[in-house]
């Protein structure tokens, strides 16, 4: 009984909070994919400047 409760429990917010951990999982999937553009905008502007020396 109380394992059947705990899963209707988990389906309920899993409906109601579903578009919200959505955008959540998004944006942090958007964001870690910037800050690696970033990074290797970086890493390709050192390794630049230093073929220049």
């Amino acid at each position: 009984m109380t394992t059947a409760f705990i899963l209707i429990a988990l389906a309920l917010i899993m409906i109601y909070a579903g578009p919200t951990l959505l955008f959540i999982c998004v944006g942090y999937a958007d964001y870690m994919l910037e800050r690696r553009r970033h990074l290797a905008a970086l890493r390709h502007a050192v390794k630049r400047r230093s073929d220049e020396f």
